[in-house]
């Protein structure tokens, strides 16, 4: 069984959300807490600033159980309780594959068609790959949703215009000062976020860029190719206070900028009195509670949506003709999942077709009296051959897809397996 344990900015708020964020040694440390389990067979695990999704294929048939799986070893890593189960969500088989696919192509994103959630499914998988907790299934359905996600891209209007999360930091960042070539920008992190706010930058003009990163030398090759200045984490409160716009995104796990630091560098007589401050990290970066300091404006990711809101509609336009593709291409992964999770038992069909047909022809042989027993032994063959496509052929017909779930159960009862 293929699954998913799923929580993001639809179902729940970033006080929830950061609880449950993975980062890359997270991700290799909870592998190995499944991998005990005998009925465990392989995880991905998806984790962004909007979402943390455990896509798992396990050996339990009754979805309770599977879930169950996955929940425990999240009470055990993460502290998982029962208070937020009702902003988790749960899917199976079908409903799974169909869910990464439309991640992927950007339909269940905060901005409808934005191109960077692509690369972060991606850089999951890599992980998983890397920790090898992908197995052959896992890496097949996201193969298709890499192929979904393309398709989606390339046939339909879905990513037209500039409306990723990042570009909404930018606007957000024009919005509040018109003219950026008279600011002084601070971004702390260099990852692939951060590089992606600092791409949307660079079409605009800015007096002075700062580049904070926990690793120097990354930092400087950031700077460089951005035109700014580099500078370690342990610097940022030396420059805060000449910075109009400060922008996080980092996996720290605890506050880069607390209230404290903001008292101290606002109380500095060439002090910036109105800063922006825009935190894109989960969890967050920056302390919530300077929002209520004099001269601070704070958003995090949740506030961004009334930004995104103005492409969300010709984007929406397009999101039937890529929920016809991701149909094709789940129906096509679906198939490959039933024939594969069928074939012990279509290997049994034929070999007792076989052996019934060998049993009843060494039978008639000796009953009666044969001239030509290879021709019939070849007849034979090709009855049997035959009626058992037909019969498997029929059987695929049965469970649909894997939609039937209780038909797949029953036959794999009926030949033991």
């Amino acid at each position: 069984m293929i699954g998913l344990v799923g929580i993001s900015f639809k179902s729940a708020d970033i006080s929830i959300r950061e609880q449950y964020a993975f980062s890359s040694e997270d991700i290799g440390k909870f592998s190995k807490i499944l991998q005990h389990n005998p009925d465990h067979k392989g995880l991905v695990i998806l984790s962004t600033c909007n979402r943390t999704e455990i896509y798992f294929h396990c050996r339990k048939r009754n979805d309770q159980d599977a879930y169950g799986l996955i929940l425990s070893a999240l009470t055990t890593f993460k502290n998982y309780s029962d208070s937020h189960k009702s902003s988790f969500y749960f899917k199976t088989g079908k409903d799974a594959s169909e869910h990464l696919f439309k991640v992927t192509s950007g339909i269940d994103s905060l901005v409808i068609g934005e191109d960077q959630i692509i690369g972060q499914v991606k850089n999951a998988f890599c992980t998983a790959q890397e920790y090898n907790c992908a197995d052959t299934v896992l890496s097949r359905l996201f193969t298709k949703a890499f192929e979904a996600g393309k398709k989606v891209r390339s046939e339909t209007s879905i990513n037209e215009g500039s409306a990723s999360v990042s570009s909404a930091a930018v606007d957000l960042c024009q919005k509040y000062y018109p003219n950026l070539s008279e600011s002084t920008v601070m971004m702390i992190g260099a990852g692939q976020t951060g590089q992606l706010v600092l791409t949307s930058l660079g079409k605009r003009e800015i007096k002075t860029l700062y580049v904070a990163n926990r690793t120097v030398e990354k930092a400087e090759i950031v700077a460089q190719k951005y035109n700014g200045i580099a500078i370690g984490l342990q610097e940022i409160e030396k420059y805060l206070s000449v910075s109009d716009i400060v922008i996080v995104a980092t996996d720290s796990q605890s506050y880069l900028l607390t209230k404290e630091m903001m008292k101290r560098t606002r109380e500095l007589a060439d002090a910036v009195q109105v800063q922006l401050f825009i935190d894109l990290s989960v969890p967050r970066n920056i302390d919530p509670s300077i929002s209520g300091m004099q001269g601070v404006n704070l958003f995090a990711v949740d506030d961004l949506t009334e930004i995104v809101n103005s492409t969300t509609h010709r984007r929406t336009q397009a999101v039937d003709d890529a929920i016809k593709i991701i149909d094709e291409v789940n129906v096509d992964f679906m198939d490959w999942l039933v024939v594969r999770g069928l074939s012990p038992v279509f290997e049994k069909i034929k070999t007792n077709f076989h052996q019934i047909n060998q049993t009843e022809l060494d039978g008639f042989v000796k009953v009666n009296n044969i001239s030509d027993q290879k021709a019939i032994e070849e007849y034979g063959k090709h009855l049997t051959d035959k009626y058992a496509r037909l019969f498997i052929r029929n059987l695929r017909g049965l469970v649909k897809n894997g939609e039937n779930k209780h038909s797949i159960e029953a036959i794999n009862e009926l030949f033991e397996l």
